[in-house]
This record gives C-alpha cells, structure tokens and sequence, in this order.
C-alpha cells in the first residue's frame, strides 16, 4: 500500500495540517476532478504545502440508501491511486459511517475540515455539498472559511459537448453513458478509456466449445455498462492482451444470468481467481440471438478481427 494513502482520520501526517484540501466522492476521477486536483496542485506549490484529496469509503451513497445505490466507476483502491497520479501528495479516505453523515455542516467544518487538516485552501467544485442531508453549499463553505481562515476557490466545471451541446462532466453522466454502452463518449469525460476491475470466475465453458474460451469476471460494486459486444484490452497476470467482450444474458444459449465475458486475443490459460482489470474502448455491436452455435461462432470471428483492427490502431 502506497504510504501517501490514508485510511482514517486519526494519525494524518503533519504535512496535511496547513494543505490545500480538496473533499469529495471523486468517483471515476474524471476531467472535472482533474481540473479541481490542477488548481489544488497549483495553490499548493505556490503556498510550499501539501495538496490532499479526502474522499469516502463506502461511498456515501451506500450508507444513504443501501436498497437505492449506484454502482462504483472506480473502486476505492485505484480511485486513489487516480487521485495520486492527477497532483494529490496525499489521499485520505474517511470511513462513512452514520455519526460522519449526521454531521451538521458547521460540525463538519469545524470537527473535520479544521481540527483535522487546518487547511489553507479548499478546491471544490461548484455543486459542493456536505453536512447533514447535504445542506452545506459552496455559499455556506465560504462564510465558514472567513470564520476559520481558509479560502474557497471554484474551478469552471468542465464540459463536453456529445452531440446535443455541452454538458457538465459528473460522475452521474458518466455512469448513464456507460450504462447505455456510451463507451466512447464515456472515456471523452473520464479522459481515459473506463476500466472494469474485479477477479476471473468460473463460466458455463460454451467458450471452449466455440473455439473461443473466455474469462468471466467478477465485477464486485462497479457499474458494467450496457448489454453488447466491445473491443477492448486486457490485463491478467502482468500480461496485456486485446479482447473481445460480451455483456449480456448469452441468448444464444438461455437466456441466463447477466455475466461479462472476454475473449483474450493471442493469450493462454484460464486465469481462474487472477485479478483481471477489463478495459472498454468501442461498441461494436448489439448482442443477439443466432440460429446455433457455428453461426455465433461465425460471428464470434468476424468480432474478434474488428477487434484486432482497432486495438491495432
């Protein structure tokens, strides 16, 4: 574990007292979280500080509305290694819990913000909210920051334009795109193609009989975007490979159970229980039912060449 990411709030290091701090849920850590992490990283060199990034695990959502949750862009672990690698010198990841979230703002403000961090600074972006019910605002923060001697800054949100003119990137967004297999207009707002994580599970074995074995993998609590076929890349075992994916409920042979597949191009082995990190760079089409197995695995191929052909771009 990277030593600059901190579980809790107690025993932060003293180079976080007097940072510019920046809190959020940061899920995806997308443009937008980019351009805050930027001014964050700016005002810290000028002032000689730290920039420190807090975040939230479980996210608070999940601890808000357990039946009604949103599913994960990011898990916890590589959202902070994002954090880290976009100009964040620490992460400190808060553990939610029903005493945090019952916060009023001006508790949050005073028994978090100050008494832990003391900062300089804080970077948020303009829909910031905190403290109970979230009934903190971007307004409320700043009469605290006059009181306690911190200032707010505000980055323009960052916008991208899919079609129907510019919308504000939110982590929101991109969960609905991914969800409608929105792949590439996804990864415009993520600025990296989103990225599936989890271990490689046991499947129904029709692969093999295809000629086309795949690993399924486990997707824990992240969002898996929209039944179809994707190009996509690969990685398991310190190997990277182009792969062919599916999602769906295989209607060819069911339907069954909803899974996520992939055809790893010009590897070898099952990778049974390995950690697979799943990339998705193109939709390429719908998944559908075909007549029998040799017209699926007739398309099967056809796939995996248009897979070969964008992963040689």
């Amino acid at each position: 574990m990277d030593t600059r990411c901190i579980r809790g709030l107690d025993n932060l290091p003293d180079a976080a007292r007097g940072c510019v701090l920046t809190v959020g849920n940061f899920d995806g850590v997308h443009l937008g979280h980019r351009r805050i992490l930027d001014d964050a990283r700016r005002l810290a060199d000028a002032e000689g500080a730290a920039a420190v990034a807090m975040t939230f695990d479980p996210p608070p959502d999940l601890v808000l509305r357990p039946d009604d949750q949103p599913r994960r862009i990011t898990p916890a672990a590589r959202k902070a290694e994002l954090l880290l690698a976009g100009g964040a010198d620490y992460v400190v990841t808060a553990g939610t819990d029903a005493k945090l979230l019952g916060l009023s703002p001006e508790a949050f403000v005073s028994d978090v913000i100050v008494s832990r961090f003391a900062p300089r600074h804080l970077v948020e972006g303009s829909n910031f909210f905190y403290g109970q019910c979230r009934s903190g605002n971007i307004d409320t923060l700043r009469e605290a920051g006059a009181r306690h001697g911190f200032a707010v800054h505000v980055p323009d949100p960052v916008a991208v334009d899919l079609g129907e003119g510019p919308v504000p990137i939110s982590s929101t967004l991109i969960r609905l795109l991914l969800l409608d297999g929105r792949v590439k207009d996804a990864a415009r707002c993520l600025g990296r193609d989103f990225v599936l994580y989890g271990r490689v599970t046991g499947g129904q074995r029709r692969g093999r009989v295809l000629a086309y074995p795949t690993a399924n993998i486990d997707a824990g609590g992240q969002v898996v975007p929209g039944d179809g076929i994707y190009a996509g890349r690969a990685t398991v075992g310190g190997a990277k490979s182009a792969a062919a994916i599916s999602v769906g409920d295989r209607p060819t042979f069911g339907p069954g159970e909803r899974a996520v597949e992939a055809f790893l191009l010009d590897a070898e082995g099952d990778f049974y229980n390995e950690s697979l990190a799943l990339s998705f760079a193109e939709r390429l089409r719908d998944q559908r039912k075909f007549a029998d197995g040799e017209a699926l695995r007739a398309q099967i191929a056809r796939d995996v060449e248009r897979v070969r052909e964008i992963r040689g771009k």
